[in-house]
């Protein structure tokens, strides 16, 4: 349809603008059987390349709503796993709160949901709950709602590519808040050759920054700053990209990378408070 079109426009091309004009037009003529899809095409995996993450929600909520008024609990059920997790990395709204949407979501996605849906969602919930201080270990996904270890090798063993980078990426994140330096480099470096494989979601944009941020925590603490300096340096290059088309949720991540780059020398440190600074500034 005319959103699939406008994801390939996204992918192929990097034709931003296009993309979101043939995602808006396949959502306004879509009939209810086919409405859940069209809100996950557009809000799930091209909306967001250029405009602030923050808009996606209420459509990726309809679209859960429309699909179980309609029947398509598949297509439901993944924009309830998208819906939950672009909320939470988009930092609108507070932690318990949104486990408890998580949890509500939840309730209605199991009363006839398929497994692998149910399981995209797993990865942020147990995120938060992390975040909360109820596991054992911080920086992994392991707890209430999944074991990390069991659910990758279940996404390996049914190469399900898309669930694999959501839980890799989102382990990323909460390894580098937690200061497991190594453990994030090593789940981003996991994934980096499956981002073309599952084109258009968030998780893309945020297994770059915390890659980039993780790489430059290394450089300082490591032998090999070369190196790690170079990874680094390769996601800011993404983000020069990508600020281009959405700077409201790339500008600020730029910026940060660019000051860790900057630290990394002790007469720029100035430089590195100046562009953390302006990060903040743009972030809010």
């Amino acid at each position: 349809g005319f959103g699939s079109y406008g994801l390939l426009l996204y992918v192929i091309l990097k034709d931003v603008k296009g993309a979101c004009r043939f995602g808006q037009l396949g959502l306004s003529l879509s009939s209810k059987a086919i409405m859940p899809r069209s809100y996950l095409m557009l809000y799930g995996l091209i909306i967001h390349w250029r405009d602030n993450i923050g808009t996606t929600l209420d459509p990726l909520l309809n679209g859960f709503k429309e699909g179980l008024r309609s029947g398509d609990i598949q297509y439901a059920s993944f924009s309830a796993a998208f819906y939950i997790g672009y909320r939470f990395h988009s930092g609108q709204a507070a932690i318990h709160t949104i486990i408890q949407q998580q949890k509500m979501l939840m309730q209605e996605l199991t009363k006839d949901a398929q497994e692998d849906p149910l399981d995209m969602v797993r990865p942020t919930q147990q995120a938060a709950i992390n975040l909360t201080g109820l596991s054992q270990d911080p920086a992994v996904l392991t707890g209430e709602v999944m074991d990390e270890e069991l659910l990758l090798k279940s996404s390996l063993a049914s190469a399900n590519i898309t669930l694999e980078y959501i839980i890799r990426a989102t382990a990323a994140c909460l390894a580098y808040i937690f200061d497991d330096y190594n453990r994030a480099a090593m789940h981003s470096q996991n994934i980096q050759d499956i981002a073309e494989k599952s084109p258009g979601i968030y998780w893309i944009n945020l297994q770059a920054f915390y890659d980039g941020m993780s790489s430059y925590a290394l450089a300082k603490t490591t032998t090999d700053c070369k190196k790690w300096r170079k990874r680094g340096r390769k996601t800011i290059k993404k983000f020069v990209r990508w600020m281009k088309d959405c700077p409201s949720n790339n500008a600020h991540k730029l910026l940060l990378l660019k000051a860790e780059d900057a630290s990394l020398f002790a007469a720029k440190s100035k430089k590195k408070k100046e562009m953390a600074d302006q990060s903040y500034n743009a972030a809010i």
